[in-house]
């Protein structure tokens, strides 16, 4: 099973991936790649251990995976946050863009490093999940 520092270890590296990827999809371009990548490493390692904070092993046994754990509510909670989330975070990479052409690049990377920091929270906390998957328990389908 894996521990809290692994859990670390490899929701940083996921989210950082996962931000590079999104960057470029949403602007071509790997020269800014790494703004959304720090972001991405930050968010991932911020909610890499999200499931186990809100369903402790500790207080909860070593069968402690619930419904936050649960393929149902993550699957559906990310079918239904897709499509309204991609909008508003091309509009935060729209808006890093239009930092960009007046000047302002502070405010650009601090747009980028936000999208990274939210899109490397999503990929931290599926890399939660998916190294829970592999173990003996598993991950329930509702909880």
């Amino acid at each position: 099973m894996p521990n809290r520092d692994e859990h670390k270890v490899i929701g940083t590296a996921t989210g950082a991936i996962v931000a590079v990827g999104y960057g470029y999809y949403a602007e071509q371009d790997f020269v800014k790649a790494w703004q959304y990548a720090l972001g991405g490493g930050l968010g991932g390692y911020m909610t890499a251990r999200l499931a186990d904070i809100l369903e402790p092993s500790k207080i909860l046994g070593p069968k402690h995976r619930s419904i936050f754990h649960g393929i149902a509510l993550n699957g559906g909670l990310a079918a239904a946050a897709y499509k309204p989330g991609n909008e508003w975070l091309l509009t935060l990479v729209d808006k890093a863009n239009e930092c960009d052409s007046r000047q302002e690049p502070l405010k650009a990377f601090m747009f980028r490093v936000l999208v990274g920091l939210i899109i490397g929270g999503v990929g931290g906390h599926a890399s939660h999940l998916l190294a829970d998957l592999t173990t003996s328990e598993g991950l329930p389908v509702l909880g």
